[in-house]
């Protein structure tokens, strides 16, 4: 996206992180980079952040110092922090209510790429799995097999052949926004995303040549009152390296 297309916000964004489009009604696209959390911790600030000014848990929002324009900005989703791409915000409390809606009813079009090892069975199949989530020294761990039913649509962009053996460009659309819901259904099909190291092949990440994540939020679309919000992101350059 050129320069002169993006927006002028004065908020304290994060270490790589961009504005990428301002949408109707006080909604933003911003781009985020692998290694950045979508939310501090546990509140506060949090150098590594989407911004790094106070954040409210109660809220779910940032709260923006006077001198970069006040107010807040609410966060209307969440990526895991090795998750780059797209991620929405809004300024507007009304329409954050109402994205959040949209969320929690399943009506926002996701669609995020992932390089995995191995090769799906078939090139499109639609996933449901159970997956449980619990906290294990703070962090969330989760596991299939258990739990509350996930749901995503799978289509394979691209097979080829790795230094670490046979992988594949996958994209995905989830139905459902479960923890760590892709990672996990990547996995339990033996097809570990790259870079994952928490539920992937460990032994096959050491011959990566960057520690990012290669699991990307590629678009997504958001139906709001005055009509749908719709943004795309390419998939990081460090993708093409492998694929």
């Amino acid at each position: 996206m050129a320069e002169e297309n993006k927006p002028a916000v004065r908020w304290p964004l994060g270490p790589g992180v961009e504005a990428l489009l301002q949408g109707p009604a006080g909604l933003y696209a911003l781009g985020k980079p692998s290694g950045i959390r979508s939310q501090p911790k546990q509140g506060g600030k949090d150098p590594q952040a989407l911004l790094t000014c106070s954040y409210s848990l109660k809220d779910e929002a940032y709260h923006i110092p006077p001198d970069k324009g006040g107010g807040k900005v609410w966060l209307l989703h969440r990526l895991d922090a090795g998750t780059s791409g797209v991620i929405l915000v809004a300024d507007q409390e009304k329409t954050a209510d109402e994205a959040k809606k949209a969320f929690a009813e399943h009506r926002v079009k996701k669609t995020y790429v992932a390089l995995v090892f191995g090769w799906p069975k078939e090139n499109e199949a639609v996933w449901r799995d159970r997956i449980e989530v619990r906290k294990e020294g703070g962090r969330a761990r989760g596991k299939a097999g258990a739990g509350i039913w996930a749901e995503a649509r799978m289509r394979v962009r691209k097979r080829f052949s790795g230094k670490s053996g046979p992988m594949a460009l996958l994209e995905l659309q989830p139905k459902t926004g479960r923890t760590h819901q892709l990672r996990i259904q990547c996995a339990n099909r033996g097809l570990p995303i790259a870079g994952d190291r928490t539920y992937g092949d460990f032994s096959r990440n050491k011959s990566l040549e960057t520690k990012a994540l290669f699991l990307h939020s590629e678009s997504i679309e958001l139906p709001i009152r005055t009509g749908s919000f719709q943004f795309s992101l390419s998939i990081p350059g460090y993708f093409g390296k492998l694929s």
